[in-house]
Parts: C-alpha cells; structure tokens; sequence
C-alpha cells in the first residue's frame, strides 16, 4: 500500500478532536500541577550531584509513565505507527520505558544546567564534528543546525554554545508564561540566545546575515503551516522553516544529533553539509528539501529509538485531501 494510501488509517488515532469540559478542565489542572513541579525541583534540586541526579530522574521518568495514562497511551500509539511493523508489542513497550527513564534524566540534567560550568559540559558531551560549523562559517552564510528532540537536545546546545559558537535557538513558547521564561532563561544562562516562534523568521534570517549558528528542531506536529512529509511511512506536517532559511540565505544546512551513553554521558555529531536541492520551483524545493531533512532525522531515531520524545502528538494533523475524501 502506498503511503498515501495509508493515511486515512490514522483519523482519530489520538481519541476524539473535541473533549468534554470536564476531560479539558482537567487536563489544564494536570499541566499545571506540571509546572510547578517542575519549578518546585529546579529550586531544589539545581545543585544535586551528578550521580544521584541521575539515579533520581530514571525514577521520575517511571512515575510520570504512571501518574499519566493518557501521555502513555499516545508513546504507545506512536510507537505502534512507526514501528509496529518491526517490532513486536514487548519491544515496543521496552522502548517506552526506555524513552520515560530517559525523559526523567533529562529533566534533572535542564534543571542542574545553571549550576555546570563550560567544562562540566564539555566533559559530559562529546562532540564531534566542529569542523563543518567552522566550514560554513568561513563561507560567510551563517549555519544551520537541525536537530531534533532525541538524546538531550538542550545539553547539545549547551555544548556548541560552550564551544564559543554564536549559537540561536528557536523555541516555542509554553502555555505557562512562568515555565516559558524559566526555560529561556535556563538556555540564556548557558549561551544561547532564544527566539520565540512569533518573531523568529525575522530574527533567524538577521542571525543568518550576521554569519551565526541557528539550531532548529524540526521534528514536531506543525500544524496547518507544515508541508507535509513522510515519517516512518506516514506524511506528518513538518516546518519549512530550515528549507526556506537555507534557500534564501544560502546558509549550510547541517544535521546535528546526540545520544545518551549507558554511562550517561553524550555523544554528539555535526555532520557534513546537507545538498540543497534547487529547481527554480520555489515551492517544490521546500517539500523536497523537508522531506530530505525528516528522512535524515528518522534515521537517527531508529538507531537510539528509545531516546525520542514519543510523547508529541506527531502525526495529528492530516493533509486537506483527508478531509475531502
């Protein structure tokens, strides 16, 4: 069967579009109780030892599999989508135990980043692969990173920041204006520079112009905006924003991925330049450069499946010609 013709298979694989009062009511309360605990251990627990730490976060990350059915329910049915076809049930759900132990270190590593210094870091990630920043850099074009949410994207970050690279991330803004300005201030605090997405095309395209590092994570549902692409089998809406940037600025697009080690510390590479397609059809170069560079990320998260965030909604949104049909 063609991909295409997969998709009307997914219609309503999330549950229903519209909730009960009582389901959205909540759902707001959980995400906020959320929050605060989130703020509540970044006050506490920002200078807890490394080992501890990490030992704590793979028990947060088990209890947050428990305390929320409905985040677990949506890790299963991505993982069912992606590779069900590959896996059997028993893996699939070694995989998102996996993916939770994961998720809970990485909450205690954001929380404890203000307190490491440029040679904790450095010490905790290896990186590899400066050269092809250094590449595009002399070309005078600026760079740009994608990535995605897998290994620890912010510790990743983190690392080319601490590198001495002028390195911009573009972020969305959380629906809490609290947590939203604890997290900018977090990366802020470890050499990056944030760009919310309401002003970020402006500000990436100045970063651009300017010879900077701009570090995307395009690997999210993105809505009506998005072209959609194929994703492990399935079109699922992707930003242009890294195609567009790269087609109008002639900026080098380079993949940029990290994973945990059993030790807990990271591996990371910047890789070689990705080809940017040009055909004149403006576009067409977007949907062919997108889907190259959700090709390149899907290849990463089969080989550290466990290390992806499985809890987004990836494949929610559909093509207007599911809805005709």
């Amino acid at each position: 069967m063609s991909v295409a013709g997969k998709e009307h298979d997914l219609a309503g694989m999330y549950g229903p579009g519209s909730h009960s009062a009582l389901y959205n009511w909540q759902r707001r309360v959980q995400t906020r109780l959320g929050n605060a605990v989130v703020l509540w251990m970044a006050r506490r627990y920002r200078s807890i030892p490394e080992r501890p730490g990490y030992r704590m976060g793979a028990g947060i990350g088990a209890l947050m599999r428990r305390v929320s059915p409905r985040h677990h329910r949506i890790v299963l049915t991505n993982l069912r989508l992606a590779l069900g076809s590959e896996k059997s049930e028993a893996e699939l759900r070694e995989i998102a135990a996996g993916c939770y132990r994961h998720l809970g270190k990485c909450l205690v590593e954001f929380i404890r980043l203000p307190a490491l210094g440029s040679s904790d870091i450095k010490r905790m990630v290896d990186m590899r692969g400066f050269e092809n920043i250094d590449a595009a850099l002399a070309a005078g074009k600026g760079a740009i990173l994608i990535t995605a949410h897998l290994g620890n994207w912010e510790m990743i970050g983190t690392r080319i920041a601490a590198q001495g690279y002028p390195l911009n991330v573009i972020a969305r803004a959380q629906r809490d204006d609290v947590l939203t300005e604890f997290i900018r201030r977090t990366r802020e605090s470890s050499g990056m520079r944030v760009f919310h997405q309401d002003i970020a095309a402006r500000r990436t395209l100045a970063a651009l112009r300017q010879n900077q590092v701009v570090g995307i994570l395009m690997d999210q549902n993105a809505g009506d905006d998005g072209l959609f692409v194929d994703f492990f089998g399935h079109l699922a809406s992707t930003a242009a924003g890294p195609a567009a940037f790269a087609l109008r600025t002639g900026a080098a697009v380079l993949p940029c991925f990290g994973w945990r080690n059993a030790d807990d510390l990271h591996t990371a590479v910047i890789g070689e330049p990705v080809p940017i397609v040009r055909t004149g059809d403006h576009q067409q170069d977007l949907l062919v450069n997108t889907a190259r560079f959700t090709k390149i990320i899907e290849q990463q998260i089969r080989e550290h499946p466990d290390q992806w965030f499985w809890l987004h909604k990836r494949w929610k949104s559909r093509p207007p010609e599911e809805h005709r049909s």
